[in-house]
């Protein structure tokens, strides 16, 4: 069975045969504005669900788990920018009481990433996880499709201040390009 699935799964295709392109040197100084080119190409491709990513979260004692969310909003740093160079503020929620909520409480880092199969390009952004007011949680909770007019307390507006940005370009000679924002 082993074997047969390997043999599966080689023969499966990595990436599509028409890939955008991407040089780094022509990239932004400023990684909010690479990543709304980027989500703007997804949303004219019709790529599904590009706001979808997947949140890594570890425990206090370093177990990993991940699972996918939606952005809630991409802000402007009010701070840490640095040269004219602004990271972002990315914005996601969840209720207090999940896995992913205790973990933040006891490990308040964790890493998002955006992936784009149909252009072969994924965005990780890693940083400190901070809690948003409860007038925030509130009106994001206010938001959601379906909305029934119930307030949920433990529902809770999360924003990633990154330290990191790195953005993945697959091509199709292998040689993928990477390009990383440090702050």
């Amino acid at each position: 069975m082993s074997d047969s699935l390997r043999r599966r799964l080689r023969a499966l295709p990595d990436f599509p045969a028409d890939l955008p392109s991407f040089d780094p040197a022509t990239a932004p100084a400023d990684p909010v504005a690479l990543f709304l080119d980027w989500f703007e190409h997804a949303l004219d491709a019709g790529v599904p669900q590009p706001h979808a990513f997947s949140l890594a979260t570890a425990t206090a004692t370093g177990l990993v788990s991940s699972r996918m969310l939606i952005l809630k909003n991409l802000e402007p740093a009010s701070s840490g920018a640095t040269a004219g160079v602004d990271f972002g503020v990315w914005q996601f929620a969840s209720t207090r009481t999940s896995r992913k909520g205790r973990e933040l409480t006891a490990n308040p880092h964790a890493a998002l990433n955006f992936y784009w199969a149909a252009l072969g390009r994924q965005v990780r952004v890693v940083g400190e996880v901070s809690v948003l007011s409860a007038e925030a949680s509130a009106a994001d909770w206010e938001e959601r499709p379906g909305a029934d007019g119930q307030a949920n307390p433990q529902w809770q507006l999360y924003a990633l201040h990154p330290t990191e940005v790195e953005f993945w370009q697959a091509s199709g000679d292998r040689h993928h390009i990477r390009h990383r924002y440090v702050l």
